[in-house]
Order: C-alpha cells, then sequence, then structure tokens
C-alpha cells in the first residue's frame, strides 16, 4: 500500500519525515541540521512559512515532555460538544444506542443534511485518538447520503459517549 503524501528518508545517522496535508507540511525527525537542511530545499521549490513546532494539527493538540510526544483531541471534544449544544448533557456509557433497528429504514428524513454531515466529518478526525468510536462513527459516515431523524439521534448518542 502507498500513501502519497508521508515522505520518509533515512540515511545512515538520521530518519526524516514529511507529511503533506492539503497546504499543510509537517517535517519531523531526529536530526535538527536534517530538518533544517529539508527545510531548506522546500523553500528552494515552494515558498514555505515556518510556523515553529507544531501545536495542533487536524483537531490533534501535540504536547512535549522528556518522555516523549502526547497526542490529545480533548480541546476538539469540546469544540464539537459546544458546536453541537450538546456540552452539558449527560454522557453515554456506550457508543451505539441499543434501540438501533431504524438504521436501515429510510423514514423521516433529515430535511437539512448539512448539520449530521459536518458532525460525521468532525467524529471521522476524532477516532484518530478515540478508537472506541471508530465503528459506529464508521456505521453512520455509511448514511451521509439519506440520513434520516433517527440516524441524527443515534450520532448525537455517540457524540455523548465517553471512554
Amino acid at each position: 500500500m502507498s500513501n502519497y503524501s508521508l515522505f520518509t528518508r533515512k540515511t545512515k545517522n538520521s530518519l526524516s519525515i514529511l507529511l503533506v496535508y492539503v497546504d499543510d507540511i509537517i517535517l519531523a525527525g531526529d536530526s535538527l541540521q536534517e530538518i533544517e537542511r529539508n527545510k531548506y530545499f522546500l523553500n528552494y521549490s515552494f515558498n514555505i512559512k515556518d510556523l515553529g513546532e507544531l501545536k495542533y494539527f487536524l483537531g490533534l493538540k501535540v504536547s512535549r515532555s522528556k518522555k516523549g510526544i502526547h497526542l490529545c483531541q480533548r480541546k476538539y471534544a469540546f469544540d464539537i460538544l459546544e458546536e453541537t449544544g450538546l456540552l452539558g448533557s449527560k454522557p453515554c456509557l456506550t457508543p451505539l444506542m441499543s434501540n438501533t433497528k431504524f438504521l436501515l429504514e429510510i423514514i423521516d428524513k433529515l430535511h437539512n443534511r448539512n448539520p449530521y454531515r459536518r458532525l460525521i466529518g468532525k467524529l471521522l478526525y476524532l477516532t484518530n485518538i478515540r478508537l472506541d468510536i471508530t465503528f459506529v462513527v464508521q456505521l453512520l459516515n455509511q448514511f451521509v447520503l439519506e440520513p434520516t431523524v433517527h440516524h441524527q439521534q443515534v450520532v448525537q448518542h455517540t457524540t455523548l459517549h465517553q471512554s
């Protein structure tokens, strides 16, 4: 399997990683000298602005310590709850509602599908860290073309799931 947005370069003394996502580039490695060399070549070919150390990327907060790098989506999850008006709601213990027999029935279609689609998209990014909701989000993602009121209820339930 190939990934055309991830590039690696390994030499005898260093490892460099270049990740491209739309108009963002992340350059990482174990040698500052090699990183500076790669930045020079990137600037030669493209007009690139160095934003310094990575702090946020695709909803992930990046923190560094002596033990290593920590990735967290807490703020991203709170932003989702705030945007959907669910911030003060009681958390759910399971990511999927018990009554899901209506998932495959196309009744009570949503008139405005955009909020459902937007929430599914945000939850897809949240599955980078929250593996416990991955199955449900992938399942609900299959209904983005014709979501129903029941799909909306299930996605809101999943949004409130705590791990």
